[in-house]
């Protein structure tokens, strides 16, 4: 079923995004909000996960309220984002078109949540980390 899960953890200063299914441009809308609201209970610098491995393509209007969400985030001061992929290139490509230009939020990949995890512990730990 089409939907999207977001979740704030303000000890990890880590904000998470789960977007499964086609969603409409209603549902795209919500998510986009409820993710720029939850951003806005965490400290400048944040960690973003964003799984979108059982993500299906957008419609054009969906695609556009995503955005806008994308850009609230890096508005933000969004510190590193993890990108869990799955196996809908064509959702993995419409995402990478759509945060290609967006100035502040660089965008790494993972294949597992708990991969994106590990990756965002070990970029707290590098110098120049939270």
């Amino acid at each position: 079923m089409p939907g999207y899960e977001v979740e704030t953890d303000r000890v990890e200063n880590r904000l998470s995004l789960k977007l499964e299914g086609m969603l409409d441009e209603e549902t795209a809308h919500e998510a986009a909000e409820a993710t720029i609201e939850h951003a806005e209970e965490l400290r400048p610098g944040f960690e973003m996960i964003n799984d979108i491995s059982e993500f299906k393509p957008l419609s054009q209007e969906a695609t556009d309220a995503i955005e806008r969400g994308i850009r609230g985030i890096a508005e933000r001061d969004v510190g590193a984002v993890v990108r869990v992929v799955g196996d809908s290139v064509v959702g993995k490509m419409q995402f990478e078109r759509v945060t290609g230009d967006a100035e502040g939020y660089h965008v790494a990949t993972a294949e597992s949540r708990e991969q994106a995890e590990r990756f965002l512990d070990r970029f707290r730990e590098q110098p120049g980390g939270d």
